[in-house]
């Protein structure tokens, strides 16, 4: 996991300009210290966490650079530096940069903020949401149907125009 983390850290370092550069060496002091990155964790919604850093690369349109300890929150990389130098605390990590949620690497060491609220969700709202996707969902698939009826009749395929018509009936009785 720590081989996963250098390599991933090199590869932001080398292809994203960090917004604020006294990030680099807050990544760079975990490069050179394995035991600093083993307690390094890649998390969203970092802020939950009780010691969070949020870093972010140009291109990206976030916080260039928060420091939270408990209560306290600091956007000065130097503070965040000493404290991670000095103290041996886990850490989470809210790293923003463009393309993140489609970078395989980055996803791999994405991991889950335990620190998250859950968020309740009524039952009937959940359901009224549930029934809300079924509903446009299925209108989304009659019209797709009707388009292609409207084909085979311009194509004069009475098979495929049959077959669909089929479908759609099928399609319309699921409809409330």
């Amino acid at each position: 996991m720590i081989e996963r983390k250098q390599r991933f850290l090199r590869r932001i370092l080398t292809y994203y300009t960090l917004k604020r550069r006294e990030a680099k060496w807050i990544i760079d002091y975990w490069l050179r210290n394995e035991a600093k990155l083993e307690q390094v964790h890649f998390v969203q919604n970092a802020t939950f966490a009780p010691k969070a850093i949020i870093m972010t690369t140009y291109g990206f349109d976030a916080e260039p650079f928060l420091f939270k300890k408990g209560d306290v929150t600091t956007l000065d990389p130097e503070k965040a530096y000493h404290d991670i130098r000095l103290t041996s605390e886990d850490i989470y990590i809210e790293l923003n940069f463009q393309g993140m949620m489609m970078d395989d690497e980055y996803l791999s060491l994405l991991e889950e903020n335990p620190f998250r609220p859950e968020v309740a969700v009524e039952p009937r709202l959940a359901d009224e949401a549930t029934h809300f996707i079924a509903v446009t969902v299925n209108r989304q698939e009659e019209e797709r149907l009707v388009r292609l009826i409207d084909e085979a009749l311009d194509a004069r395929d009475q098979h495929r125009f049959h077959s669909l018509s089929e479908q759609l009936r099928l399609v319309r009785s699921q409809l409330p």
